[in-house]
C-alpha cells in the first residue's frame, strides 16, 4: 500500500517502505513504480510501508498570483520523494523552499532554472563521514572532502568524532566547529564520543548541537590511541554506561559492532600462519565477531532502552540479530554502505589493500541479505563511510595487510552508484531517496529542514538527469586520497548530475564545484537552539 503520510513531512520521524514485487528490468521514462515523469502526482502503488507515526505538514500550493517574488524557480522537472513523486516547480526564498507549486503556477522569480526531463531528488544526507584533518589534512580536510561531497550530491555530512584528539570533549568540538568553519562548502553536522563517560559533559555536547554520540565496541589500531579515545570501548560495563548516558541526552548512539576479542583471536591465528595478504585482514574479522557485537549491544539495551544505530553493517548474520531485537520492540536502527551493496569478497582479491575496511567485504550472499533489509527496513540508511587514504598509503598493504589504515573515499561515488541502481529499475528511486535522505535526517533529528523536498526545508536538491551516462573516471572525483578510489573505476552509471543545490546555491555543475571554502553551516539537531543549519558557530 502507499505511505500513509503521502506528500507530508514528518516532524520527528520517517516513514519506511519496502519493496515487495520484482523490480520492472529497465527504466524509462515511465519508471519502475509505474509513474509518469512529468505526468500528474502518483504514488508508489506496488509497496508495501510500515509508517512510524508522524505529524502530517501538507504541502501547500497556495495562490502564486499574490505572492511576493521569489529568488529562484527550478521549472519543468519531477521531485522525487520517498513517497511518490510528482511534476512541480520549485520556489525557493532566502536558501528554503518556500513554495511547492503546479507547473507554472510560481510567481515572478530572480532566478529561473529550467529543469525540464530532470529529476529533482533531495541533497543526500551522508551520516558517516571522516575528515582527517587537523591531523592529516593530505588525505582529507573540509575543504576537500566537502568539494567532493557536493561534486556527488551530498548536501550534508555528518563527521565522525576520530580526530586528534578525540572527539570527546566540548572544547574538542567546538575546536571541530571551529576548523569547519573555514573550510566547509557544504553543511557539516557533528558526532561527539562518550569520552570519559561523564554525565555533565555528554549533556554539554548535546546542547552545543552533536547530532549524535558514537562508540566503538573494538579496540583502537596502534599508535592511534589520542584518536580513538573514550571512543573505543571493548569493555561492556563501558558500553553499558556509554547507553545509559546517551540516552539521557535524547541523541542517538551510532555504534561499530565487531568484537575485539574474537579479532584478536583470528588475526593472531593469521599471523601465526604468516598470511599477510589483504584475505588475511578478512578472515580475521568474520561475520562471527560482527553478530556476537550487535548481540552484546542488544541484549544490553534491552536493560538500557537507549536509541542505538549500527553502522556499516556488512552481513546476513548481523542482520538477523538486528530483526530479532527490532521484533521485541527495541529502539535498534541500522545502516549499511556502498562498499557492501556493490562489493563482495572477490574484490578483495583484485583491489586487495584499497578495499581493507572494517567490517570486511562479504560474501554474494550477504549482500543479497542487506539489500533485502533495506527493501524490508530491517536496515533503514546508507552512508558512504567515507574513510580517505592516499594511495601511496594503501599500495604497502599488499604486501603486509596489517600495516595500512581501514577505509575507502565513498562520498563521491555513494549517490551515483544508488541512482544508477534505480535507473536501471533494480530498486524504486523513491527508496533510495528514502536510504539516503530522509531517513537519517528524521534518525538524527534534522527533518525539519535537511533530507526533504518540502515547503519550509532548506532547498538542498540534486538535479539528474536520466537520460545520461556517467563513467566513474579519476578526473570526476574531488577527494584529496581520490587517487585509492580503484573498486569502481570505469563503472558506468545511468544518470548524470546536472547539477547540485545547497541552501538555494549551487554548488556544483557539469563536474565543477562551484561552492567557495566557507559556505557551510552547522546541523543541529531540531530540538537544539539555533537549531538545524545556523552558521557555522552561531546561530541562525
Amino acid at each position: 500500500m502507499p505511505s500513509t503520510c503521502l506528500w507530508t513531512a514528518p516532524t520527528s520521524c520517517a516513514t519506511v517502505a519496502s519493496s515487495t514485487s520484482t523490480p520492472t528490468p529497465s527504466w524509462s521514462m515511465r519508471s519502475a513504480c509505474g509513474l509518469t515523469i512529468g505526468g500528474r502526482w502518483s504514488s508508489v502503488t506496488r509497496s508495501s510501508a510500515t509508517p512510524t507515526p508522524c505529524t502530517p505538514s501538507p504541502i501547500r500550493f497556495g495562490r502564486p498570483d499574490v505572492e511576493a517574488p521569489i529568488d529562484l524557480a527550478i521549472t519543468g522537472g519531477t521531485v522525487v520523494r520517498g513517497d511518490g513523486r510528482r511534476a512541480l516547480d520549485i520556489g525557493v526564498r532566502d536558501g528554503v523552499i518556500a513554495i511547492l507549486a503546479e507547473p507554472g503556477r510560481l510567481p515572478s522569480a530572480r532566478t529561473s532554472v529550467d529543469a525540464s526531463g530532470l529529476l529533482i531528488v533531495p541533497g543526500i544526507v551522508d551520516s558517516h563521514f571522516h575528515c582527517r584533518a587537523p591531523d592529516h589534512p593530505e588525505r582529507e580536510d573540509f575543504d576537500s572532502g566537502t568539494a567532493a561531497a557536493a561534486a556527488g550530491g551530498v548536501t550534508t555530512i555528518f563527521e565522525m568524532p576520530i580526530s586528534d584528539p578525540a572527539c570527546g570533549t566540548p572544547d574538542v568540538l567546538a575546536d571541530r566547529m571551529a576548523l569547519a568553519r573555514s573550510q566547509a562548502r557544504v553543511d557539516v553536522g557533528f558526532f561527539a564520543a562518550p569520552g570519559d563517560l561523564d554525565a555533565p559533559l555528554l549533556q554539554e555536547m548535546a546542547a552545543a548541537g552533536a547530532v549524535a554520540f558514537k562508540v566503538m565496541m573494538h579496540g583502537f589500531p596502534p599508535g592511534r590511541e589520542a584518536s580513538f579515545k573514550g571512543l573505543a570501548m571493548t569493555e561492556d560495563r563501558d558500553v553499558y554506561r556509554a547507553l545509559e548516558l546517551v540516552r539521557d541526552t535524547g541523541r542517538l548512539l551510532a555504534v561499530h559492532t565487531e568484537d575485539q576479542g574474537l579479532i584478536d583471536l583470528f588475526e593472531a591465528r593469521e599471523r601465526a600462519a604468516g598470511h599477510g595478504g589483504p584475505r588475511a585482514h578478512a578472515r580475521s574479522r568474520p561475520p562471527l565477531a560482527e553478530a556476537i557485537a550487535v548481540a552484546r549491544l542488544g541484549a544490553m539495551n534491552e536493560e538500557v532502552g537507549a536509541r542505538v544505530h549500527l553502522v556499516h553493517v556488512s552481513s546476513a548474520r548481523a542482520v538477523e540479530y538486528i530483526r530479532w531485537f527490532q521484533a521485541r520492540g527495541q529502539a535498534m536502527t541500522a545502516e549499511t554502505t556502498p562498499a557492501y551493496l556493490f562489493g563482495s569478497e572477490v574484490d578483495i582479491d583484485t583491489y586487495g589493500p584499497f578495499v581493507k575496511i572494517n567490517p570486511p567485504m562479504r560474501t554474494r550472499e550477504d549482500q543479497t541479505a542487506l539489500w533485502q533489509a533495506l527493501r524490508d527496513g530491517a536496515v533503514r540508511t546508507i552512508a558512504s563511510d567515507h574513510a580517505p587514504f592516499r594511495a601511496v598509503e594503501k599500495e604497502a598493504g599488499w604486501s603486509d595487510i596489517w600495516e595500512v589504515g581501514s577505509g575507502i573515499p565513498g562520498v563521491e561515488i555513494t549517490g551515483r552508484l544508488l541512482w544508477d541502481e534505480a535507473l536501471r529499475g533494480n530498486v524504486d528511486l523513491e527508496q533510495v531517496v528514502r536510504w539516503t535522505s530522509e531517513a537519517p535526517a528524521s534518525l538524527y533529528g534534522v527533518e525539519r529542514r535537511k533530507g526533504y523536498v518540502r515547503e519550509g526545508a532548506d532547498a538542498d536538491l540534486v538535479l539528474l538527469d536520466p537520460t545520461a551516462e556517467t563513467v566513474l573516471t579519476p578526473e570526476l572525483f574531488h577527494s584529496r586520497s581520490a587517487d585509492a578510489i580503484r573498486h569502481v573505476l570505469g563503472r558506468r552509471c545511468r544518470g548524470e548530475i546536472v547539477s547540485v543545490w545547497s541552501r538555494g546555491e549551487r554548488v556544483a555543475a557539469g563536474g565543477r564545484v562551484l561552492a567557495d571554502p566557507g559556505r557551510g553551516r552547522v546541523v543541529t539537531p531540531d530540538d537544539t537552539s539555533g537549531a538545524s543549519s545556523a552558521p557555522l558557530g552561531g546561530t541562525r
